[in-house]
């Protein structure tokens, strides 16, 4: 599951647990943002899937930049979740337009769950059309590679290479079955093909600290299983 999260309001502990368990935890992107005059203008930007208001004390303080939300035709429709003291939401009146509350002080497991549950009935996200690897997320429908929030552009067979070894992590596979699986059986090229495509998609999704497809010297290639 991808997608953006801003956690908007006080900089405070658990505003930092929050977005540290969901980044362990989860292929979020997260951004810790302070409650400010130019927030609206900076969650029109920055195109969040959802929005997690935390503030220092006040409830009143939330409830107000709730309604400037619902007056910005550019942040409307974004979905608002509360990080909020237990005791003070008990008494308040909560807007309907708010999809969920989080409670301080902080249960991780708890919010990661409540989080990924909340952002797939609202997304409606189709796990079906999504390979995950780590930070590596690849869109079947979209045709597009990603690592974090970084998109990759890759050739088609690039893409297609990547695809098959993904789905396939662990298991090694030739450089005559890749051109056979890939490429087809219409394709006349010798297997320094292979080779070619690997080493410039390797050059595209790996760096220092990632590595993704293995050489199994005298046979061919695999994906990396563990993540």
């Amino acid at each position: 599951m991808v997608g953006k999260i801003i956690i908007l309001g006080d900089q405070n502990k658990q505003g930092q647990d929050l977005k540290d368990v969901l980044k362990k935890e989860t292929h979020f992107t997260l951004r810790h943002s302070s409650l400010n005059g130019t927030a609206l203008k900076e969650i029109s930007e920055q195109a969040p899937d959802l929005v997690v208001l935390n503030p220092k004390s006040s409830y009143m303080e939330i409830i107000d930049l709730y309604y400037s939300f619902k007056k910005d035709t550019h942040v409307q429709d974004v979905p608002i979740v509360l990080l909020m003291d237990e005791s003070e939401i008990r008494s308040a009146d909560l807007p309907s337009g708010i999809q969920d509350v989080i409670y301080r002080p902080l249960r991780p497991s708890e919010a990661v769950a409540r989080i990924k549950f909340l952002f797939k009935k609202i997304h409606r996200v189709d796990q079906k059309n999504l390979i995950q690897h780590g930070k590596l997320i690849i869109d079947i429908e979209k045709y597009e590679v990603r690592i974090g929030d970084k998109k990759i552009d890759l050739t088609y067979t690039e893409f297609e290479l990547l695809k098959f070894l993904c789905s396939n992590r662990g298991t090694v596979f030739t450089r005559e079955v890749l051109l056979n699986k890939v490429w087809g059986y219409e394709y006349y090229g010798g297997t320094r093909t292979v080779d070619v495509h690997i080493r410039r998609l390797r050059s595209k999704i790996e760096g220092k600290s990632a590595t993704f497809i293995d050489t199994v010297r005298n046979i061919g290639y695999k994906f990396i299983s563990e993540d």
